[in-house]
């Protein structure tokens, strides 16, 4: 289960490094006056969220436990990293966050309130999205 967690893991760092490629390679004007390329379009976004998808679809296929379960569904909600990601990016962070439902009914009980309690005190109510509803319905129900 540990290649699940770190294929999961790579998403994550492989997105970081298309995005560090686009900064990279960007000119200064992109993006200025809705002209030029802009990160808030670029394709790696939807790159990410396939590659999220399609982690977390070969972590349920396995059967994992729960403890491995917790762990997947942490990496993918828990990240304290978000704010120092560009603003175009920690959006597509949290709506990626939503992976983790399928995860959920392999949570244990205790393990679903504790992540509950986590996620209910991350986001404001009033700064949920729909994916972070969602996901608090969906654990509130594991509890």
């Amino acid at each position: 289960m540990e290649a699940y967690l770190a294929a999961l893991e790579e998403a994550f760092a492989a997105y970081r490094q298309e995005i560090e490629d686009y900064y990279r390679k960007s000119n200064p004007l992109d993006g200025l006056l809705g002209f030029g390329r802009s990160l808030k379009n670029d394709a790696c976004h939807d790159r990410f969220d396939e590659r999220v998808a399609s982690r977390v679809t070969e972590i349920c296929q396995a059967g994992p436990d729960a403890e491995t379960a917790e762990q997947a569904v942490r990496l993918l909600i828990c990240r304290t990293d978000i704010p120092s990601w560009p603003l175009a990016a920690q959006w597509m962070l949290r709506a990626a966050e939503r992976h983790c439902i399928p995860l959920i009914p392999y949570l244990s009980r205790d393990a679903a309130a504790k992540l509950h309690r986590e996620y209910a005190g991350r986001y404001r109510p009033w700064d949920r999205l729909p994916a972070q509803k969602e996901i608090l319905k969906a654990l509130k129900q594991a509890c």
